[in-house]
């Protein structure tokens, strides 16, 4: 893979203590597009400064809201370098919050989004948003955890107490579904997944779920079959097109807690439309949320991620209460490859890339 030189101004040596000053990274123009819109650029490396710190990137992900970032259609500011969800280590911290060389993890905000992500060597980020961490997985297993986890525990926050109680997961096999599916079942809920694709219902089995059913007209009837009067709870990380559905799978005084917009996102990718959240084009909710019924949202914003919870996610993951499926690692130099993959209908589990300091990369699926 050739990089072309970005005309960025370099950092000063003293800045960077002996860190280098160029670095490789994988950005996407303001047009945006196909996988051919990555552009793999050689730039500065950022410098932080006191409540900042620099981490070298030694895992990050690729998240289905990046292929409609790519795209130019998502809420993302382009011209950016992607790249929410990483693992590294701390190699500049000019407050000293977080000692040199500690491992962090990071996952949303804003990075990838508003300000630069983790496509790149290093990454410049909050001190609070780099969660120093212990484990010894190495970094390609953890990567697939920080940013799903954290929108799964919050959408468990969203929908209360889930010991007991049946949950419907809309969107099953997205890193999120698969996230709230491994942490409710371990709280005690009984969990149901849904899928569209019947090639993944055993994975789904094996991933921990009680039963799996699949998208479809009547997919309030088969919840209504497996759960009589309804599921206790339910997440949708599909949309607002599905969501009448799922409000109708849950019982009397059931909540429902839509965190995702996964077909909208495919929607916007399909007919180039920009997503535009201030702009309601969905029926009156007065139309379709039936009486006594909940709604609520959840996610990245349903629960304040403490270093206590991340570390708890991967200790447990370490331990086997948690789970989280690799579909494919893939080397940095590969990331249209990456892209690809995440764009696969077939591909189930988080979709890794691999950096600096970090084994196992390869584009085979795990």
């Amino acid at each position: 893979m050739i990089y072309s030189e970005l005309a960025t101004t370099s950092a000063s040596d003293d800045q960077h203590q002996g860190l280098p000053r160029r670095m490789r990274a994988v950005r996407v123009g303001v047009a945006g597009g196909g996988p051919e819109a990555l552009a793999h650029e050689v730039i500065s490396v950022p410098v932080p400064t006191a409540g900042q710190v620099l981490v070298k990137v030694e895992a990050t992900t690729v998240i289905s809201s990046e292929i409609a970032s790519r795209e130019g259609v998502s809420t993302a500011v382009l011209p950016l370098t992607l790249g929410n969800e990483f693992i590294g280590r701390v190699v500049s911290a000019p407050g000293g919050e977080i000692p040199l060389g500690a491992r962090v993890a990071g996952g949303y905000g804003g990075y990838g989004y508003t300000r630069d992500g983790a496509w790149a060597e290093y990454i410049c980020v909050e001190a609070h948003d780099a969660i120093p961490f212990t484990s010894n997985l190495d970094s390609v297993t953890l990567a697939a955890i920080p940013a799903s986890f954290t929108a799964a525990a919050g959408s468990i926050v969203a929908l209360g107490d889930v010991r007991g109680k049946s949950l419907l997961v809309r969107g099953g096999t997205a890193g999120v579904g698969l996230a709230i599916a491994t942490l409710a079942a371990d709280a005690g809920a009984r969990v149901i997944s849904s899928t569209r694709a019947p090639n993944k219902r055993d994975k789904l089995l094996d991933h921990g779920v009680d039963a799996v059913v699949m998208d479809g007209p009547d997919l309030a009837q088969q919840v209504h079959a497996l759960i009589p009067g309804g599921a206790d709870l339910a997440v949708d990380l599909l949309g607002l097109a599905t969501l009448p559905a799922t409000l109708k799978s849950v019982h009397e005084y059931g909540v429902v807690c839509l965190t995702g917009l996964l077909q909208d996102q495919q929607n916007s990718i399909r007919t180039g439309v920009r997503e535009d959240r201030s702009t309601n084009n969905f029926p009156h909710p007065l139309e379709f949320i039936p009486p006594t019924v909940r709604l609520t949202v959840g996610g990245v914003h349903g629960s304040p991620r403490t270093p206590e919870m991340v570390q708890d996610w991967f200790s447990g993951f370490e331990s086997g209460r948690y789970r989280m499926p690799i579909d494919s690692v893939f080397a940095f130099d590969d990331m249209a490859s990456a892209h690809l993959r995440r764009a696969d209908p077939d591909a189930f589990g988080k979709i890794v890339v691999t950096l600096s300091g970090c084994a196992n990369a390869s584009s085979a699926a795990q």
